[in-house]
């Protein structure tokens, strides 16, 4: 074993009902995308299918791979699906998204003319993150016509909110007014939703019919600004994912000895260097090197020298007793010691989303139910 991730559905489920509870009358959508979020996504999306009311994916191939695994829940693919692929989508039976008034959305209708069934369809308005979506001011006209057009079924209209993770709300209800005024004329009984995780906690008046939750499904808080207003609103969350690889070999040192490519670190004692066999291509992010930090028999050891693509190294020069074969925690508890995902993406310069996102599809992962 190189390295293996490890998944507690259970406390997923626990988050969702968590998020599902506190958003309530608000229906609550799961977000899948990216391998759910790398914790794998064909079991967390059957672990989360009896809670949620949609599950949502960015690329028609994860929905795809969900159908293929008998998974029928209703599937909203957010992102935007190549024409020639439409044929495959309206046979998947998933709920596209429109962004346009002409060239796509009748590329869309096409498709669904010719094959003698309606696209259920959301239509994306722009409000503020300046990506997909129809404008404020051209919104009304197109989802009118959408709503009127025989080949769609209307099922929501939808934005993306780009700072409600910041404890200032001022850009995110400048985002909901615009919103508002674009969906003002819908039938009630076409979703609306805006919020995700920490809008969705953050903001109540962002939860409109439904809301879009990702990171938070899988214990992770969206920003560390965020998590304890969050705490405060009566939230707490259960990471589900724990990532470990093992020692592969041990050396010790002298004192000025350097480690790792372009001699970065050198040794300020004589020091025992665990060599770990992973690296950037297993997902481990190459700023961790000199930076992060992981766990070896329940004690922190720092990661040192610069990550390769494969392999890595730690200083285990205070640990009693390690040897080869040791467990090597990246993200999860060892003892009474834990790393979040949240830690080593700070050291890393990055966020939580993007460490669990690269996790790659090849490394192991085993799922289990904890009570």
């Amino acid at each position: 074993m190189i390295a293996e991730i490890a998944v507690d559905l259970a406390a997923i489920a626990r988050n969702a009902d968590a998020l599902a509870r506190l958003v309530a009358p608000a229906r609550l959508t799961a977000v899948v995308k990216a391998n759910a979020y790398g914790h794998g996504l064909v079991a967390v999306a059957r672990a989360l299918a009896p809670h949620a009311a949609r599950l949502c994916v960015y690329e028609l191939d994860e929905a795809v791979v969900l159908r293929d695994a008998g998974i029928d829940a209703p599937v909203h693919v957010l992102g935007p699906i190549a024409p020639g692929d439409l044929d495959v989508a309206h046979a998947a039976d998933v709920q596209v998204t429109l962004w346009d008034r002409d060239l796509y959305a009748r590329q869309v209708a096409s498709v669904a003319r010719r094959r003698g069934r309606p696209f259920a369809v959301h239509a994306k308005i722009e409000t503020g993150v300046v990506r997909l979506g129809l404008t404020p001011d051209e919104a009304p006209d197109a989802l009118a016509r959408y709503a009127a057009t025989p080949e769609f079924a209307l099922v929501g209209a939808f934005t993306h909110l780009a700072a409600a993770e910041e404890i200032d709300s001022g850009f995110t209800l400048q985002q909901l007014a615009r919103f508002d005024a674009a969906t003002r004329a819908l039938d009630p009984r076409i979703e609306r939703h805006a919020a995700a995780t920490a809008a969705a906690v953050l903001w109540p008046e962002t939860r409109l019919s439904a809301v879009r939750c990702g990171i938070g499904l899988y214990g992770i808080w969206p920003s560390s600004e965020s998590a304890t207003p969050m705490r405060a609103r009566g939230l707490e969350l259960e990471p589900a994912l724990t990532w470990r690889t093992r020692i592969v070999a041990l050396h010790a040192i002298d004192e000025g000895t350097s480690v790792g490519y372009g001699r970065t670190w050198h040794a300020g004692r004589r020091a025992l260097i665990a060599t770990l066999p992973i690296g950037y291509a297993e997902g481990l992010p190459r700023a961790a090197g000199n930076a992060a930090h992981v766990l070896v028999r329940g004690t922190r050891v720092p990661l040192v020298g610069r990550v390769c693509m494969d392999m890595a190294f730690a200083d285990v020069t205070d640990v009693t007793d390690v040897a080869v074969g040791d467990a090597v925690t990246l993200i999860g508890t060892d003892g009474a010691a834990r790393i979040d995902a949240e830690e080593l993406a700070a050291a890393c310069g990055t966020i939580g989303y993007e460490v669990v996102a690269r996790l790659p599809a090849h490394v192991p992962r085993t799922f289990s139910e904890t009570r």
